[in-house]
């Protein structure tokens, strides 16, 4: 199991406080503070979607307010670990494999 992962990254200025990070994190490892969620995710996570940052909570936040670092592993570019958002990641993996249909 991988706990080395970063908590979730949150810009106070997006977040408008309407919890659904809270009710999308599996280890219940979010509170609500008065500026936005807290992140507090235990080493050894109970849950097993959570075991190597699940991320849910971007994906839920209607605001993006909600920022996962995490590392690629397996690819040849030369900036193996970045920080990125899933839409992020999304794209580069788009143009990775519009780059295989071309050779």
């Amino acid at each position: 199991m991988n706990t080395t992962w970063a908590l979730p990254e949150v810009d106070e200025t997006r977040c408008t406080l309407c919890g659904l990070c809270l009710e999308a994190c599996p280890c219940h490892a979010v509170e609500l503070g008065e500026r936005g969620p807290i992140f507090d995710c235990p080493e050894v996570c109970p849950s097993i979607e959570c075991s190597d940052g699940c991320c849910l909570c971007e994906e839920v936040c209607p605001t993006n307010a909600i920022t996962c670092a995490f590392e690629i592993v397996g690819s040849d570019r030369q900036d193996i670990t970045e920080t990125n958002t899933i839409e992020d990641e999304k794209k580069l993996l788009e143009e990775e494999r519009s780059k295989r249909w071309l050779q």
